[in-house]
């Protein structure tokens, strides 16, 4: 279990030391529970991230430092919820760093999108064990000095060689690894679920899977995908943080193997025409014996620098006129800076129409319809014919279900994405312009903060204009720590979906 936190697959001499202080903690811990979270082997894991926290403070590994100095960067503090102003000593162990990791850890294991409250009496009385544990064993616990030394970046390392310690940070390092083992989880079992899967193809399935999920996936904390996080833990002065900053998401499609030079192979994108060069560094299997213009593959690729690098092993596509490729393909290299003109075109008519408010309420769906009639209307006035197909947003998609009973809906134009359709939340807003505003209407705030279909910059919206009342929450202790930390926790809740993207789809 112990082993399954680092880089190395053997034990090291230090190991010991850490191995039966997990097991000291977590006999200590046992009788505790924190808000009905806890059952037998999650005080196992707990204990290990703990372990790994006290772990790193010692060894000066800068797992947990890079953490609490990106949170610095943004808030001006160095932990959500806890005061860090007076008596925190960044690099140094302190009870409030432990309290916090017993909240994240709980809130891992929150399969019903619920709040954990970071401020109970369980989990203060747990910390201090801890606490008290760790400060007792300061003194002679002893420097993982081959963690360190595995935790290196060379400056000038490739996108293969970086991949490493992205996997360690993201699938291993003690503030990560228990969300992203629960969504491995998830994939294997959708992947072992899918029609056609059977004991010959499930294992490359899964790899290719683990490889979206190490440059796609978002972790809770802070919302930040693997080449931040990474980012954030060699800091500003090292030559590669512009570029792991930069690392783009995994995308992949299927390609016809077009020929090579001595760098890059030369691979013609099936359903949009697109030639493209990708980097050849790495000698994967059978790409020597490829065809020129007859070999296709499905493939994952990641722009790293100035250059296109494979990632994952590509796939043999054997039977091409049987595989219909998903209509996103043909936007695969559409630029999001295209995407957003078009966003802040909509959004210019968007206003012109609702005279400047970037919220409004309807009564029922066909409302928001002829609303929507006006601003295309509007939209092709001013930017011409090309401009007015309908079938430029999904609009569909957008209103994600509106019905036509709703007796109120609001709408919210989101600058990076564009309109955002609400049906039954106007009841909720308080705004004098809004004649269905319900006194005693209350929205959930759980629901506002976790659901994937209301956009973090809505809901951040709806509480720094303070329009929203919400729904007690039971057991809680009270709503300062949301309201002080409410991009904190949007940024936790929403994950992969609080930062909004325009999906702009062009029609045929």
């Amino acid at each position: 279990d112990w082993l399954e936190y680092h880089p190395y697959d053997r034990e090291v001499s230090s190991d010991h030391f850490y191995i039966r202080l997990s097991n000291d903690i977590r006999d200590e811990i046992f009788h505790i529970d924190i808000n009905d979270s806890l059952v037998g082997a999650d005080y196992k894991y707990l204990s290990c991230m703990l372990g790994c926290y006290f772990e790193d403070i010692i060894s000066q590994t800068g797992i947990w430092t890079s953490f609490i100095q990106a949170h610095f960067k943004l808030y001006g503090n160095y932990l959500p919820f806890y005061d860090t102003k007076t008596d925190y000593n960044p690099g140094e162990i302190n009870l409030v760093d432990i309290q916090f990791l017993i909240w994240h850890f709980c809130s891992n294991l929150s399969i019903h999108n619920r709040l954990i409250d970071p401020y109970s009496l369980d989990n203060e009385d747990m910390a201090r064990i801890v606490y008290d544990r760790l400060d007792e064993e300061s003194g002679r616990a002893p420097r993982n000095e081959d963690l360190k030394n595995a935790l290196f970046l060379a400056p000038d390392s490739n996108i293969y060689q970086v991949t490493a310690l992205l996997d360690f940070f993201l699938f291993k390092s003690y503030l990560n690894r228990y969300y992203m083992a629960i969504l491995t989880e998830e994939a294997v079992i959708e992947i072992k679920n899918q029609k056609g899967v059977n004991k010959s193809n499930i294992e490359p399935l899964i790899r290719d899977k683990r490889t979206d999920l190490l440059f796609n996936a978002v972790s809770p904390l802070l919302a930040k995908r693997s080449g931040e996080i990474l980012a954030d833990w060699v800091g500003e002065s090292h030559p590669l943080h512009q570029k792991l900053v930069n690392i783009s998401k995994r995308k992949k499609g299927i390609f016809r193997y077009m020929g090579s030079s001595s760098t890059h192979l030369q691979m013609e994108h099936v359903a949009s025409g697109l030639t493209i060069d990708v980097n050849a560094a790495l000698d994967f299997v059978g790409a020597s014996s490829w065809i020129p213009e007859k070999t296709v593959v499905k493939m994952g690729f990641t722009e790293w620098g100035d250059d296109l690098w494979i990632t994952g092993i590509p796939r043999h596509v054997s039977d091409l006129e049987k595989i219909k490729p998903d209509i996103r393909e043909n936007y695969l290299f559409a630029p999001v800076a295209s995407q957003l003109g078009v966003v802040r075109r909509q959004e210019d008519c968007f206003f012109e129409i609702s005279k400047g408010d970037r919220l409004i309420f309807f009564d029922h769906q066909k409302s928001v319809f002829t609303f929507v009639d006006e601003i295309w209307e509007s939209y092709h006035r001013k930017y011409g014919a090309d401009s007015m197909d309908r079938k430029l947003f999904d609009v569909n998609k957008l209103t994600f279900g509106t019905d036509d009973d709703s007796e109120n809906i609001a709408v919210y134009f989101n600058s990076n994405a564009g309109p955002e359709f609400y049906p039954d939340m106007a009841r909720c807003i308080s705004v004098p312009r809004n004649p269905y505003f319900d006194e005693k209407a209350e929205a959930d705030i759980e629901d506002l903060l976790f659901s994937e279909y209301i956009s973090a910059s809505f809901v951040a919206y709806l509480i720094e204009n303070k329009l929203i009342e919400t729904e007690p929450l039971l057991g809680e202790s009270g709503y300062v720590y949301i309201w002080n930390n409410y991009d904190f926790l949007l940024r936790y809740c929403k994950k992969e979906h609080y930062k909004s993207e325009p999906e702009v789809f062009f029609a045929e």
